[in-house]
């Protein structure tokens, strides 16, 4: 929320709903909020749990992390825990990495740009690319002190036949794939090049952080939006997440490699009721549609099928018209 100082207390928009004129206000002085177009108000916590939508414990251990304070619980498993933060920092040093090998391939960054992408949405969602190398990436996090146990629990080496390791992304435009707080958790990797003997894309595999029927790519940054809007676009791809959220509906997530599952719903109706299906117009696509107007119907939610010109997807249309998404 952007404040601005107001006397004694801070003011601005509304992070719960839409409003032009700023009503949201903050007190240093006395540690709380209050919003005067919603009427909702209190300390950390309780902002924390309007804006997440969780309970608060949930909402504790977020505010714990941020502030770098150890919560202690009798039943935690310590060494668990410790191996998941080492996992969450190998992914977010192969982000970076992945970055910068695409800020120095031109042919890349042209093509992302041609595709519609604008370079401060390729920045924003962290987008990279894997060089054609066998052992890239797990060179690099082997010289950074991380183990191989480790780079392969992360998803990004897989063991060779006999000994050794390589690198499961080669060549692929990278799209980290990220959990409701912005931690990467995995990645999708798009091919680029024109070898037609593996598949366009490749996801991480399924490990400790990364579970694809909890992941909706982009979700991260169109949860509030979701609140503030009252309904959700549901896409097939990143892209189609990416040209949506760039051209204003930031309302709009992608599941990643499955189908929409019971999980997607329940973290959408944190936010909203309502879902918006904008799937692919192709045989595979209505199927999908389908299958997810079923699902959605399980959790009581209120669907709406975007209908697309035959043969596009929604980033096809909003390249060709904005107007027409």
């Amino acid at each position: 929320v952007k404040l601005e100082k107001a006397g004694k207390t801070y003011k601005g928009k509304s992070p719960f709903n839409n409003e032009k004129t700023p009503s949201f206000f903050v007190s240093p002085e006395k540690g709380f909020f209050y919003c005067f177009s919603s009427g909702k108000g209190g300390d950390i916590f309780t902002f924390i749990q309007e804006i997440e939508r969780i309970e608060f414990p949930a909402a504790l251990k977020i505010l714990a992390e941020q502030a770098g304070v150890e919560l202690s619980r009798g039943n935690e498993n310590k060494k668990e825990q410790s191996e998941r933060n080492r996992l969450f920092e190998v992914l977010d040093l192969a982000t970076k990495w992945y970055e910068v090998q695409l800020r120095k391939n031109k042919d890349v960054v042209d093509y992302l740009l041609e595709r519609g992408l604008t370079k401060e949405t390729i920045i924003k969602f962290r987008i990279g690319f894997a060089r054609d190398s066998w052992r890239d990436i797990y060179d690099y996090l082997k010289s950074k002190k991380y183990t191989d146990r480790e780079i392969e629990r992360a998803g990004l080496s897989v063991p060779k036949d006999g000994s050794g390791y390589y690198d499961r992304f080669r060549s692929r435009i990278m799209f980290p794939l990220m959990d409701a707080r912005g931690r990467v958790v995995g990645f999708s990797g798009r091919i680029f090049g024109s070898d037609e003997k593996v598949a366009k894309y490749i996801n991480s595999p399924e490990g400790p952080l990364f579970d694809k029927s909890r992941v909706l790519y982009g979700y991260h940054t169109a949860k509030s939006e979701i609140s503030k809007q009252d309904y959700c676009i549901l896409v097939e791809g990143q892209l189609d997440v990416l040209m949506s959220q760039q051209a204003g509906y930031q309302n709009t997530v992608a599941i990643s490699g499955t189908g929409l599952t019971d999980e997607h719903v329940e973290m959408i109706k944190r936010f909203s009721d309502t879902l918006y299906l904008a799937l692919d117009s192709d045989n595979a696509g209505i199927k999908a549609t389908r299958r997810s107007v079923i699902v959605a119907y399980k959790h009581n939610m209120r669907v709406k099928i975007i209908l697309l010109a035959d043969g596009e997807d929604p980033a096809d249309t909003i390249k060709r018209s904005q107007e027409s998404w």
